[in-house]
């Protein structure tokens, strides 16, 4: 009986101890994958950071107006007899547009011509032939575009910046591959209190007459220029609990590090960087919502020398500039 209880208890001793021995692989084994899932490298795209200029830009919309709108008139009172040109027409000054005959009992007279006082796009007719016109109904309407005027406003933060004669580029949807560039050539004195912004029209030659009265466009005021700065990409940058952030490879310690980064100039398409990242060190330009703070990384791809995205231009000679 002693002999069985003996028995019976060190059967019960083995089975513990092996109980603990697996266990103990098992967190052993755990824990070599645990190390091992902490060691994998997650692959990045890195640019090197480059120095040059960069604009402070405002991007705003308007529409395209003329410079001048004229109405035209018959000198005489009469019935619109027909039309020379259609709506649409570009006029030279003086040139007939209309004629219209006048109307006596018994008296034939001969159709008098109308002519538009100003070169420009005959924009409508008023009336259709066979309607009676004279000196005091307009006739017609023409327009001036051999400059156009966008009319847009700027927010209240903004107002300081803007100058008379700054520069503007112009893109409208007619034609996506150019843009048109113009001057600030008018300041609203007050803002509005409603909506605290204030009017500014921007003067844009358009001698081939592309831009036409109604055209919706977005404008890309240059206030202000830096040059020989520090310049990254928008797509470098991204926000951390409020914070610009820029991560930066470390090819010494084969690590990504998050950096607070203060901002400066953006164009819209580029950031100046003030503090945080030095030129010639390595940033990441995608997927950095993957990454943390001192995680490894193996770059995968890197971008070439040419940090800032700027469009090559070609200038057309008539106040415009193709985008390539």
């Amino acid at each position: 009986m002693k002999k069985s209880t003996i028995g019976f208890f060190a059967t019960v001793a083995v089975l513990v101890l092996a109980i603990i021995v697996v266990l103990l692989m098992g967190t052993l084994k755990s824990g070599k994958k645990t190390t091992e899932v902490a060691e994998v490298s997650v692959p990045i795209t890195v640019m090197e950071v480059k120095t040059g200029g960069i604009e402070d830009v405002i991007d705003l919309t308007g529409y395209v107006d003329p410079r001048d709108t004229v109405n035209v008139m018959s000198k005489i009172p009469g019935k619109f007899t027909s039309k020379v040109v259609e709506k649409g027409t570009y006029v030279n000054k003086d040139q007939v547009i209309a004629y219209v005959t006048r109307e006596d009992v018994g008296v034939q007279f001969e159709p008098f011509p109308v002519k538009s006082p100003i070169a420009g796009v005959v924009a409508k007719f008023m009336f259709d032939p066979g309607a009676m016109v004279g000196p005091q109904l307009p006739l017609a309407v023409v327009v001036d575009i051999e400059t156009v005027l966008i009319k847009t406003s700027v927010v209240e933060k903004d107002f300081a910046k803007v100058k008379m004669g700054q520069l503007a580029r112009v893109f409208t949807d007619a034609y996506p591959d150019r843009f048109f560039e113009g001057r600030v050539s008018r300041i609203a004195p007050t803002l509005d209190q409603a909506s605290h912004t204030a009017e500014i029209e921007i003067r844009v030659p358009n001698y081939d007459h592309s831009l036409r009265p109604g055209m919706f466009s977005r404008v890309e005021l240059v206030v202000d220029k830096h040059d020989n700065v520090p310049v990254v990409p928008k797509t470098v940058v991204s926000k951390r609990m409020g914070k610009d952030i820029i991560f930066v490879f470390n090819p010494q310690a084969g690590i990504v590090e998050m950096r607070d980064t203060r901002l400066g100039f953006y164009d819209l398409k580029n950031y100046e960087i003030l503090d945080g990242v030095k030129p010639g060190e390595l940033v990441v330009t995608e997927d950095q919502a993957i990454l943390q703070n001192g995680v490894k990384a193996t770059v995968t791809k890197k971008i070439g020398d040419q940090a800032v995205i700027q469009p090559e231009t070609s200038q057309s000679g008539t106040g415009q500039t193709e985008v390539k």
